[in-house]
């Protein structure tokens, strides 16, 4: 479920090309953002989590933390895992800083200054040793830490909300897997969804990388409601 950034440890640098880099969307200042709940997680129908999130604004800043609880099964041993990412942003959703602590049976930690160019990444392996990265990221980058963040999602959506179209396409940067990519959004339009035994209509919208699409539905306030990622079997509901 979380990688444990091991790609962190195969390369020294990571770069987009230019050539495959799209036009982003017009940002505006968010205007406020805000927001907390609960999400519940599953793999293959079974819930292995929660994640507990927050969102707030705060003059010309945006900070979205949340804390992660797993337990999975691995190898015929379950493993119970927390993680705490802290996402920081500017008032037009540029990231600042990111912080990613995970303890359990492997703790490790990232911290990530997206302030300096290149952006430093600093990471404290499972093994207790220290690895510096350095990337070379555009100034607008998304940030998405891996499917199992799910309030990332949330905030990507904030955005795509701000500029106009049905379809966007945005540059991004998913630290646990040391992977800049292109995100491309699509608006589907309402879909009528079975949420805690209960059919809702909620705005369905496609994350798509390079690889793989992942379902979005929000509701019409752009609260995101659920996630799906069906190549793996995993699935995150909003329980409050």
């Amino acid at each position: 479920m979380i990688p444990l950034l091991a790609a962190l440890l195969a390369a020294n640098s990571v770069r987009l090309s230019p050539d495959s880099s799209p036009t982003p969307p017009a940002r505006q200042p968010s205007g406020g953002v805000k927001d907390e709940g609960v999400f519940s997680l599953s793999v293959e129908g079974k819930k292995v989590g929660t994640e507990k999130f927050e969102i707030q604004s705060s003059g010309d800043r945006i900070e979205a933390k949340a804390e992660i609880q797993l337990r999975l099964d691995r190898d015929g041993k379950t493993v119970e895992l927390k993680a705490f990412p802290d996402l920081v942003l500017d008032a037009h959703f540029q990231p600042l800083t990111y912080k990613w602590s995970q303890k359990g049976s492997q703790s490790s930690r990232l911290d990530i200054d997206f302030r300096s160019s290149p952006a430093k990444c600093r990471y404290r392996t499972v093994t207790g040793q220290e690895d510096n990265r350095d990337f070379d990221l555009p100034r607008d980058v998304v940030v998405v830490d891996a499917t199992s963040v799910i309030h990332h999602y949330q905030l990507l959506v904030s955005r795509f909300k701000l500029a106009a179209g049905p379809k966007q396409t945005f540059r991004a940067f998913i630290p646990q897997e040391a992977w800049p990519t292109v995100l491309t959004v699509e608006e589907r339009g309402p879909e009528a969804v079975e949420l805690q035994g209960h059919s809702q209509t909620l705005d369905h919208i496609v994350v798509a990388t390079e690889s793989t699409p992942i379902d979005l539905w929000v509701d019409e306030g752009g609260r995101l409601q659920r996630l799906s990622n069906p190549e793996a079997k995993f699935e995150a509901v909003r329980e409050k």
